[in-house]
């Protein structure tokens, strides 16, 4: 089983919601996670109906969380996001099986036992979990950011200022 890439981008958006505690803008939610543009609407549609999150429109708006990081588990967070969270067919409603014997198949029991412990495991782990268990990876991937816009901020000024300074000794040699 393998997350799909809008689940991973969901718990970044909903990680970077709770780190604030405010409301914060689609686009910067986008920049600071590392979250494609294009995704930051479709990923927030679905959170939005789940309830997860709140948004506002217009020059104050932003996303914003309905319920704390700590009330937010994993398993919520999948079972929006992802068409299943079955590890295997067999699992499912309508309870699919290749061999015909659903029942009586060891392997579908041992599938049963995986899906009941990641299931907990999900269930268990909140969304401000995460945080407190990799806070200093956290903040480094955080600083990090801020320290590259700084950079590019200062790349920026440099070359307006380089500009102007060209300009105003072709200006001079005339």
């Amino acid at each position: 089983m393998q997350l799909n890439i809008t689940t991973d981008y969901a718990i970044r958006l909903l990680l970077s919601l709770g780190k604030m505690g405010v409301k914060k803008a689609g686009p910067l939610i986008a920049e600071e996670m590392m979250i494609p543009p294009k995704y930051i609407l479709k990923i927030s549609s679905k959170l939005r109906a789940a309830k997860l999150i709140g948004s506002d429109s217009g020059s104050q708006g932003g996303y914003y969380l309905m319920k704390p990081l700590e009330e937010i588990t994993l398993m919520d967070v999948l079972s929006v996001m992802e068409s299943t969270i079955k590890i295997n067919r067999c699992l499912e409603p309508d309870t699919y099986c290749s061999r015909g014997g659903v029942k009586d198949c060891p392997v579908h029991r041992f599938y049963l036992v995986m899906q009941q412990e990641l299931e907990e495991k999900w269930l268990s782990q909140s969304l401000s979990g995460i945080i407190e268990k990799y806070k200093s990876t956290w903040s480094n991937e955080i600083i990090g950011i801020e320290d590259a816009r700084k950079e590019i901020s200062i790349r920026h000024t440099c070359k307006e200022e380089q500009q102007e300074e060209r300009l105003s000794m072709s200006e001079k040699g005339r």
